[in-house]
């Protein structure tokens, strides 16, 4: 360990934090892709949520092809996205690929 990096201590860890709500935003979306994942058709089981802003998903995969064929099918990605009731107000999907070195 570095001696100049000051460490965290996880006694001081408060759930109102920064990193406290980054922890319960990452729980809502580990729940929802839990969801969506029986949902999904099995051509689409690599896609997973990332991101919701301003009632915009974001989901992402690591294959290209999977990607243009959820592009294809926004609409009914949509529907069974509003079908789970923590992204009932979601009104927009985007689709990205992870590129991963």
């Amino acid at each position: 360990m570095c001696p100049h990096k000051p460490t965290t201590a996880i006694s001081k860890f408060s759930p109102k934090s920064a990193l406290g709500q980054l922890f319960a935003q990452a729980k809502i979306y580990n729940e929802i892709n839990a969801q969506l994942k029986p949902k999904l058709p099995d051509a689409l089981q690599t896609l997973e949520l990332c991101l919701i802003n301003n009632n915009t998903a974001t989901l992402i995969t690591d294959n290209p092809a999977i990607a243009s064929r959820a592009k294809q099918q926004l609409h009914e990605l949509l529907t069974l996205l509003q079908s789970i009731p923590l992204t009932c107000k979601i009104n927009h999907i985007k689709i990205k690929v992870s590129i991963r070195q």
